[in-house]
C-alpha cells in the first residue's frame, strides 16, 4: 500500500509529520485522566482526600482535557487537509494526463470509465489519505501506547490476558478485507458501465425522444443500475461481516478483563482504583479495534481505486516530442511523399502512398467519395495519432524536427462536427484566442457569415450554448466553430467538411470572405461539395486512401472522370435548389 501512495506521502510529508506529532500527543495527553480517575477512587475509598486537593486533581483533569482538545485540532486539519490535498492532485495528476494523449488512448478508455475514475476512484483515495491515515495510527500506535500504560499503571497479567481477542480481530479483519477489495473491482467497472449509459443518452437526447426509445434505453440503464446495486452488495455483505466481529472480540476483552480483574482484587494485588483505569482505557480500546476493521476497509478500496487511477497514470503517451526537437516559427512548406495512414484499430491503411506538395501561401482541395479518407488527410498535420513521421516534411525537413505544440498553434482547425461548450458564445469563439478583443471577435463573425444569427439570440454574444451547444443548430456550431478558426489567424486554415451544415447562400458568404483572407495562409479543404474547392490552387480526388484524380478545376472537368461527372451533377441539384 505505502508503495502505491509513496508518491503523495512525499509530496505531503511535512504536514503529514505534523499530524502523526500531533495525534500521538493527543493520545498520551489522553491518557492520563484515566489514571487521575483511578487514583482519585482509591483516595476516596481510602477516606485520604480533603477538599483543596479534590478541586486541584479536578482541575488537573479539566486542563488535561483542553490540551488533548488542541492537539486534537492540530491532528485533525493536517489530517483531513491531506484528504482534501490528494483529492486535488489525483485529480489534476489525471487531468493533465487526459490533456496530453493522443486519439488512441480515448479508443482504449471510455468516457464513462474515465469519469469513474475521476469521481469515485478518487474519493477511495483521498478517503483513505484522510480518515484512513486516522484509523491506521488509531488502530496501530494507539493501542501499543495504551497496553504500555496499562501493563505499568494498572498489572502486566491482567493487561497480557485481557488483549488476548486482538489478534483474532486483526486476522478476521485482514481476511475479510481481502474479500472485499476483489469485489470493489467489480463494483467500480459495473459504475464505469453505468456512467458510460448515461452520457451517451444525456449526449443522445434528441435520438432518442425522436425514435421513441424511452423505454429501450430505460430498461437498459435498469440493467446497468441493477448490476452495479448487485455488485455493491457483495461488498455490503462482507463489510456487514465486519461490524459483529468489531462488537463482540472487545466484548470478550472486558469480560476477561472485569472477571480477572476481580479475582485479583481479591487477592489485593490490585486496587478498585486501578481495575476502573483498566476500564477506562479497556473501553478506549474499543475506537482502536473499530479503526482497524473501518483502515482495512478504507484500504481495500482505495488498493483498487489507485490501481485503476495508476493504470492511466502509468499510461505511455503515444506521441511524443523528438529530443531536440525546435519550435515552428514560419508559414511552412508542406509536402507528403509515398505516405501512408491507419487508424490503431484498422487492419488496412486508411491512406495510401499519398505525394502532395503545398507550398506555403497555397491551397488544396480534397474531394472524394464518403470514406475515401478526406478527414483523415485533413488531420495529419494536427498528429492526433502516431503515424510514421518519415513521410511528413515541414520546410524540407521531417516533421519531428518540430514541437507538436508549434504545429498545432499554427493550425486553425474547423471540423465537420464541432465541439461547444456549455459557455456564451463569446466565451466559445474565445477559446482559441482567451484575449481577444470584441472588435476582433466580431471580425472573426462577420467572416463567418454569423452576425445575422445574433439578432435572434436574447442576450447576443452573451447567450449561453447550452450542452455541448443543444441550443443551436448545426449550420450555428459550424460557423462558431469557423469564427474560432479565423480569430486565431492561423497560417495554416484546416477546413475538414465544416460547411457541410449551412445553406447554398451561407456557404458563398463564407467562402467569399475566406478569398480575401487566404493572402499568405496555407490552406486545406476537405469536402464533398466541389463549390467548397473548385477556386483553390490544386484539388485532389481521393478513392479509398488513392489520389485518383489531381490538378485545378479546369483540369479535372477537362478529364472528364469522377470529378467532372461529380459537379455536373452538384450543379444541376444547385440550380434546382434555387429554382
Amino acid at each position: 500500500m505505502f508503495k502505491k501512495f509513496w508518491w503523495f506521502i512525499s509530496y505531503y510529508k511535512n504536514k503529514y509529520i505534523l499530524a502523526v506529532v500531533f495525534l500521538i500527543l493527543s493520545n498520551i495527553v489522553g491518557l492520563i485522566p484515566p489514571y487521575i480517575t483511578g487514583r482519585l477512587t482509591d483516595m476516596i475509598f481510602e477516606d485520604s482526600i480533603e477538599l483543596n486537593t479534590f478541586l486541584i486533581i479536578l482541575a488537573l483533569d479539566l486542563l488535561v482535557i483542553v490540551i488533548k482538545y488542541f492537539f486534537a485540532m492540530g491532528w485533525s486539519y493536517f489530517t483531513f487537509r491531506a484528504g482534501n490535498e490528494i483529492d486535488f492532485k489525483t485529480r489534476d495528476n489525471l487531468m493533465t494526463k487526459f490533456l496530453g494523449q493522443s486519439l488512441k488512448f480515448f479508443e482504449k478508455h471510455s468516457t464513462g470509465s474515465l469519469m469513474g475514475k475521476s469521481t469515485n476512484d478518487v474519493v477511495s483515495i483521498s478517503n483513505v489519505a484522510g480518515i484512513g491515515t486516522l484509523s491506521l495510527f488509531d488502530s496501530t500506535v494507539f493501542p501499543i501506547i495504551i497496553i504500555i500504560m496499562m501493563m505499568v499503571v494498572v498489572d502486566v497479567k491482567l493487561t497480557l490476558a485481557a488483549i488476548i481477542p486482538l489478534p483474532i480481530l486483526a486476522y478476521l479483519s485482514i481476511l475479510i478485507g481481502d474479500k472485499i477489495l476483489i469485489r470493489w473491482y467489480e463494483v467500480q467497472r459495473a459504475f464505469d458501465k453505468l456512467n458510460t449509459n448515461v452520457l451517451e443518452d444525456i449526449e443522445g437526447i434528441r435520438v432518442i425522444r425522436v425514435f421513441n426509445l424511452q423505454k429501450s434505453r430505460r430498461n437498459k440503464f435498469e440493467e446497468s443500475g441493477r448490476n452495479l446495486l448487485d455488485r455493491n452488495m457483495d461488498v455490503v455483505k462482507y463489510q456487514a461481516l465486519l461490524t459483529p466481529v468489531q462488537r463482540i472480540i472487545p466484548a470478550f476483552t472486558f469480560i476477561i478483563g472485569i472477571s480477572y480483574g476481580s479475582i485479583l482484587i481479591s487477592k489485593g494485588e490490585i486496587s478498585i482504583g486501578q481495575l476502573i483505569s483498566f476500564t477506562y482505557y479497556l473501553n478506549m480500546l474499543v475506537w482502536p479495534m473499530h479503526a482497524f476493521g473501518n483502515f482495512i476497509n478504507l484500504k481495500q478500496q482505495a488498493n483498487a481505486s489507485m490501481d485503476r487511477v495508476q493504470e492511466v497514470l502509468d499510461y505511455e503517451e503515444d506521441i511524443k516530442d523528438n529530443e531536440g526537437a525546435v519550435d515552428l516559427s514560419v508559414n511552412p512548406d508542406i509536402e507528403f511523399i509515398n505516405h501512408s495512414f491507419k487508424y490503431p484499430s484498422s487492419e488496412e491503411d486508411v491512406l495510401k502512398d499519398l505525394n502532395i506538395k503545398i507550398d506555403k501561401g497555397k491551397s488544396l482541395g480534397v474531394i472524394g467519395k464518403t470514406g475515401s479518407g478526406k478527414s483523415t488527410l485533413a488531420k495529419q498535420l494536427l498528429h492526433l495519432y502516431s503515424m510514421r513521421t518519415n513521410s511528413i516534411y515541414i520546410n524540407g525537413d521531417r516533421i519531428n524536427k518540430y514541437n507538436i505544440s508549434s504545429i498545432r498553434d499554427a493550425i486553425g482547425y474547423v471540423p465537420q462536427k464541432y465541439m461547444i461548450f456549455s459557455k456564451s458564445i463569446k466565451d466559445n469563439i474565445k477559446l482559441s484566442k482567451p484575449h481577444a478583443s470584441d472588435e476582433e471577435v466580431m471580425r472573426a463573425i462577420r467572416l463567418a457569415d454569423f452576425e445575422k444569427d445574433l439578432k435572434i439570440f436574447p442576450k447576443g454574444l452573451d447567450t449561453l450554448c447550452g450542452e455541448q451547444g443543444i441550443s443551436l443548430s448545426g449550420g450555428q456550431k459550424q460557423r462558431i466553430g469557423i469564427a474560432r478558426a479565423f480569430l486565431k489567424n492561423p497560417d495554416i486554415l484546416i477546413l475538414d467538411d465544416a460547411m457541410s451544415a449551412v445553406d447554398g447562400s451561407t456557404e458563398k458568404n463564407i467562402i467569399n470572405n475566406i478569398n480575401k483572407i487566404k493572402e499568405g495562409k496555407t490552406m486545406i479543404v476537405s469536402s464533398h461539395r466541389i463549390s467548397q474547392v473548385k477556386d483553390l490552387d490544386e484539388i485532389i480526388v481521393l478513392d479509398k486512401g488513392k489520389i485518383v484524380e489531381k490538378g485545378t478545376h479546369d483540369e479535372l472537368i477537362k478529364e472528364g472522370k469522377w470529378y467532372s461527372k461529380q459537379y455536373e451533377n452538384q450543379s444541376a441539384r444547385s440550380q434546382f435548389d434555387e429554382e
